[in-house]
Protein backbone atom coordinates (compact mmCIF):
# COMPACT_ATOMS: atom_id res chain seq x y z
CA UNK A 1 0.00 0.00 0.00
CA UNK A 2 1.33 3.41 -1.33
CA UNK A 3 -1.15 6.13 0.73
CA UNK A 4 -1.55 9.37 -0.60
CA UNK A 5 -3.37 12.91 -0.26
CA UNK A 6 -6.01 14.20 -2.39
CA UNK A 7 -8.31 16.99 -2.11
CA UNK A 8 -12.14 15.80 -1.55
CA UNK A 9 -14.41 15.22 -4.45
CA UNK A 10 -17.59 16.05 -4.74
CA UNK A 11 -18.27 12.40 -5.48
CA UNK A 12 -16.31 11.60 -1.96
CA UNK A 13 -19.43 12.78 -0.16
CA UNK A 14 -21.54 9.85 0.89
CA UNK A 15 -18.55 7.30 1.36
CA UNK A 16 -17.13 10.40 3.83
CA UNK A 17 -20.20 10.77 5.94
CA UNK A 18 -20.34 6.95 6.11
CA UNK A 19 -16.85 6.65 7.05
CA UNK A 20 -17.59 9.16 10.46
CA UNK A 21 -20.90 7.54 11.17
CA UNK A 22 -19.93 4.53 11.03
CA UNK A 23 -16.56 5.48 13.20
CA UNK A 24 -17.62 8.11 15.14
CA UNK A 25 -21.96 8.44 15.45
CA UNK A 26 -23.29 11.26 15.13
CA UNK A 27 -21.22 12.91 17.72
CA UNK A 28 -17.60 12.06 18.71
CA UNK A 29 -18.55 12.42 22.72
CA UNK A 30 -20.59 9.92 23.30
CA UNK A 31 -20.00 7.99 19.75
CA UNK A 32 -23.55 8.86 19.54
CA UNK A 33 -26.10 7.01 17.10
CA UNK A 34 -27.23 9.12 14.34
CA UNK A 35 -30.77 10.85 14.49
CA UNK A 36 -32.96 10.31 11.45
CA UNK A 37 -32.22 12.85 8.79
CA UNK A 38 -28.24 13.43 9.86
CA UNK A 39 -26.10 11.63 7.16
CA UNK A 40 -28.30 13.82 4.72
CA UNK A 41 -27.95 16.47 6.65
CA UNK A 42 -24.05 16.64 7.02
CA UNK A 43 -23.98 15.49 3.27
CA UNK A 44 -25.58 18.42 2.36
CA UNK A 45 -23.34 20.45 4.25
CA UNK A 46 -20.27 19.16 3.20
CA UNK A 47 -21.22 19.51 -0.39
CA UNK A 48 -21.83 23.31 0.21
CA UNK A 49 -18.66 23.91 1.95
CA UNK A 50 -16.83 22.17 -1.05
CA UNK A 51 -18.64 24.20 -3.49
CA UNK A 52 -17.90 27.42 -0.59
CA UNK A 53 -21.39 27.70 -0.89
CA UNK A 54 -21.39 28.37 3.07
CA UNK A 55 -19.90 31.52 3.35
CA UNK A 56 -16.71 29.76 4.64
CA UNK A 57 -14.58 31.66 1.61
CA UNK A 58 -11.94 29.42 1.49
CA UNK A 59 -11.42 28.82 5.19
CA UNK A 60 -12.21 24.88 5.08
CA UNK A 61 -10.13 22.37 3.06
CA UNK A 62 -11.44 18.53 3.24
CA UNK A 63 -8.49 16.05 2.90
CA UNK A 64 -8.19 12.22 2.06
CA UNK A 65 -6.59 9.73 1.79
CA UNK A 66 -6.36 6.89 -0.80
CA UNK A 67 -4.19 3.81 -1.72
CA UNK A 68 -2.56 4.57 -4.91
CA UNK A 69 -1.81 1.24 -5.23
CA UNK A 70 -5.51 0.02 -4.96
CA UNK A 71 -8.53 0.95 -5.26
CA UNK A 72 -8.35 4.92 -5.76
CA UNK A 73 -12.09 5.82 -5.65
CA UNK A 74 -12.20 3.86 -1.31
CA UNK A 75 -11.43 6.73 1.24
CA UNK A 76 -9.24 5.56 3.68
CA UNK A 77 -9.20 8.44 5.90
CA UNK A 78 -10.41 12.01 6.00
CA UNK A 79 -10.31 15.17 7.72
CA UNK A 80 -11.18 18.65 8.07
CA UNK A 81 -9.06 21.54 8.12
CA UNK A 82 -10.03 25.11 8.70
CA UNK A 83 -7.49 27.96 8.46
CA UNK A 84 -8.16 31.74 10.06
CA UNK A 85 -5.71 33.80 9.66
CA UNK A 86 -7.48 36.66 11.18
CA UNK A 87 -8.12 34.80 14.21
CA UNK A 88 -11.36 34.26 16.65
CA UNK A 89 -13.56 37.06 14.68
CA UNK A 90 -13.96 34.79 11.50
CA UNK A 91 -14.24 31.26 13.10
CA UNK A 92 -16.72 32.33 15.74
CA UNK A 93 -18.83 33.82 13.02
CA UNK A 94 -18.53 30.17 10.97
CA UNK A 95 -19.36 28.42 14.10
CA UNK A 96 -22.23 30.27 14.93
CA UNK A 97 -23.31 29.38 11.44
CA UNK A 98 -22.89 26.20 11.84
CA UNK A 99 -23.84 25.61 15.34
CA UNK A 100 -25.95 28.64 15.89
CA UNK A 101 -28.89 26.46 16.76
CA UNK A 102 -28.09 22.95 17.32
CA UNK A 103 -28.52 23.54 21.03
CA UNK A 104 -32.21 23.60 20.75
CA UNK A 105 -32.74 21.17 18.36
CA UNK A 106 -34.19 17.76 20.18
CA UNK A 107 -33.73 15.81 17.64
CA UNK A 108 -33.50 12.66 19.79
CA UNK A 109 -33.07 11.48 23.27
CA UNK A 110 -29.78 12.50 23.57
CA UNK A 111 -30.17 16.09 23.00
CA UNK A 112 -28.73 17.04 26.44
CA UNK A 113 -25.41 15.75 25.32
CA UNK A 114 -25.65 17.40 22.08
CA UNK A 115 -26.09 20.68 23.82
CA UNK A 116 -23.25 20.36 26.51
CA UNK A 117 -21.46 19.53 23.40
CA UNK A 118 -21.78 22.52 21.41
CA UNK A 119 -20.92 24.73 24.86
CA UNK A 120 -17.52 22.94 24.87
CA UNK A 121 -16.65 23.12 21.25
CA UNK A 122 -17.64 27.23 21.64
CA UNK A 123 -15.90 27.05 24.84
CA UNK A 124 -12.90 26.28 23.42
CA UNK A 125 -13.50 28.69 20.73
CA UNK A 126 -13.00 31.05 22.88
CA UNK A 127 -9.83 29.62 24.89
CA UNK A 128 -7.89 30.76 21.60
CA UNK A 129 -8.80 34.40 22.11
CA UNK A 130 -8.39 35.67 18.55
CA UNK A 131 -5.08 34.90 18.01
CA UNK A 132 -4.34 33.15 13.95
CA UNK A 133 -4.54 29.59 13.94
CA UNK A 134 -5.20 26.84 11.84
CA UNK A 135 -8.09 23.92 13.45
CA UNK A 136 -7.80 20.19 12.71
CA UNK A 137 -12.34 19.88 13.11
CA UNK A 138 -12.13 16.49 12.47
CA UNK A 139 -9.81 13.31 11.46
CA UNK A 140 -11.27 10.02 10.51
CA UNK A 141 -9.95 6.60 9.65
CA UNK A 142 -11.24 3.45 8.36
CA UNK A 143 -11.16 0.90 11.13
CA UNK A 144 -9.33 -1.53 8.76
CA UNK A 145 -6.63 1.05 7.78
CA UNK A 146 -5.85 2.04 11.22
CA UNK A 147 -2.04 2.18 12.43
CA UNK A 148 -0.96 2.56 9.13
CA UNK A 149 -0.14 6.12 8.90
CA UNK A 150 -3.27 7.62 7.16
CA UNK A 151 -4.12 9.55 10.01
CA UNK A 152 -0.65 10.91 10.39
CA UNK A 153 -0.19 11.95 6.27
CA UNK A 154 -3.74 13.99 7.33
CA UNK A 155 -2.19 15.65 10.52
CA UNK A 156 1.12 16.62 8.58
CA UNK A 157 -0.54 17.81 6.04
CA UNK A 158 -2.22 20.55 8.15
CA UNK A 159 0.70 21.15 10.09
CA UNK A 160 2.92 21.94 7.25
CA UNK A 161 1.03 24.56 5.96
CA UNK A 162 0.64 25.69 9.53
CA UNK A 163 4.89 26.09 9.79
CA UNK A 164 5.02 27.46 6.64
CA UNK A 165 2.81 30.49 7.62
CA UNK A 166 3.58 30.61 11.15
CA UNK A 167 0.63 29.70 12.72
CA UNK A 168 -0.04 27.27 15.85
CA UNK A 169 -2.69 24.51 15.17
CA UNK A 170 -5.32 23.66 17.49
CA UNK A 171 -8.00 20.52 17.76
CA UNK A 172 -10.27 18.94 20.66
CA UNK A 173 -8.53 15.04 21.25
CA UNK A 174 -10.32 11.98 22.14
CA UNK A 175 -8.03 9.72 24.59
CA UNK A 176 -8.36 7.41 21.53
CA UNK A 177 -6.80 10.00 18.90
CA UNK A 178 -4.59 11.95 21.90
CA UNK A 179 -1.31 10.00 21.37
CA UNK A 180 -1.26 10.67 17.83
CA UNK A 181 -0.97 14.44 18.24
CA UNK A 182 1.51 14.65 20.78
CA UNK A 183 4.03 12.12 18.14
CA UNK A 184 3.30 15.40 15.96
CA UNK A 185 4.38 17.94 18.88
CA UNK A 186 1.39 18.66 20.30
CA UNK A 187 0.40 19.45 23.83
CA UNK A 188 -2.41 19.74 26.15
CA UNK A 189 -3.83 22.61 27.01
CA UNK A 190 -7.22 21.78 28.82
CA UNK A 191 -8.81 18.65 29.54
CA UNK A 192 -12.91 18.07 30.12
CA UNK A 193 -14.16 14.87 31.51
CA UNK A 194 -17.96 14.09 30.35
CA UNK A 195 -20.05 11.75 32.54
CA UNK A 196 -21.83 9.26 29.89
CA UNK A 197 -23.90 7.93 32.83
CA UNK A 198 -25.85 11.62 32.93
CA UNK A 199 -27.43 11.01 29.60
CA UNK A 200 -28.60 7.10 29.94
CA UNK A 201 -24.75 6.04 28.69
CA UNK A 202 -22.16 4.37 30.15
CA UNK A 203 -18.72 5.72 31.37
CA UNK A 204 -16.88 8.75 31.25
CA UNK A 205 -15.79 10.58 27.53
CA UNK A 206 -12.14 12.73 27.85
CA UNK A 207 -11.42 15.31 25.28
CA UNK A 208 -8.55 17.46 25.33
CA UNK A 209 -7.60 20.74 23.78
CA UNK A 210 -4.51 20.59 22.02
CA UNK A 211 -2.08 22.99 20.81
CA UNK A 212 1.01 22.98 18.27
CA UNK A 213 3.26 25.80 17.78
CA UNK A 214 5.05 25.99 14.20
CA UNK A 215 7.78 24.82 14.15
CA UNK A 216 10.80 27.06 11.33
CA UNK A 217 12.25 24.93 8.49
CA UNK A 218 16.04 24.92 9.16
CA UNK A 219 16.99 27.50 6.73
CA UNK A 220 15.02 29.74 7.99
CA UNK A 221 16.96 28.81 11.84
CA UNK A 222 19.91 31.36 12.32
CA UNK A 223 22.27 29.30 13.47
CA UNK A 224 24.34 30.19 17.12
CA UNK A 225 27.90 31.78 15.56
CA UNK A 226 31.01 30.07 16.52
CA UNK A 227 34.02 31.28 17.99
CA UNK A 228 35.07 32.74 14.61
CA UNK A 229 32.01 34.66 13.89
CA UNK A 230 31.51 36.66 16.82
CA UNK A 231 32.13 40.19 17.60
CA UNK A 232 35.42 40.60 18.42
CA UNK A 233 36.04 43.40 21.23
CA UNK A 234 37.85 45.17 23.56
CA UNK A 235 37.02 43.36 26.25
CA UNK A 236 37.50 39.86 24.64
CA UNK A 237 41.13 41.07 23.49
CA UNK A 238 41.77 41.93 26.94
CA UNK A 239 40.21 38.33 28.32
CA UNK A 240 42.88 36.06 25.99
CA UNK A 241 45.81 38.51 27.07
CA UNK A 242 45.30 37.83 30.80
CA UNK A 243 44.68 34.31 30.45
CA UNK A 244 48.25 34.40 28.47
CA UNK A 245 49.83 36.20 30.90
CA UNK A 246 48.25 33.56 33.40
CA UNK A 247 49.42 30.56 31.58
CA UNK A 248 52.82 31.55 30.87
CA UNK A 249 54.20 33.63 33.55
CA UNK A 250 53.61 30.79 36.15
CA UNK A 251 55.99 28.96 33.90
CA UNK A 252 58.98 31.06 34.40
CA UNK A 253 59.25 31.59 30.92
CA UNK A 254 59.58 35.70 29.26
CA UNK A 255 57.11 35.59 26.43
CA UNK A 256 59.36 38.45 24.89
CA UNK A 257 62.65 36.50 24.88
CA UNK A 258 63.12 34.34 21.84
CA UNK A 259 65.05 30.82 22.94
Amino acid sequence: MRFVVRPIELQDVPQCIKLRIDNLGSLIIGRLPPYEGYAEEQEHSMRKRLLNADGSSGHIHFMKVVDKDGDQSEVVAYARWEFYPKGLSERKTLFEQNHGNDSDKKVDEFWKLREEAVKYFKRCTENIQGCPHILLALLVTAKEHRRRGAGSLLVRAGTDAADKNGLPCYLEASEEGRSLYQHHGFIDMETTDFDLTQHGLTGVERVTQMVRQPVPKKSEMKPTPGILEREVTPGIVLCFAVMLFCIVFPLGLNPYTRY
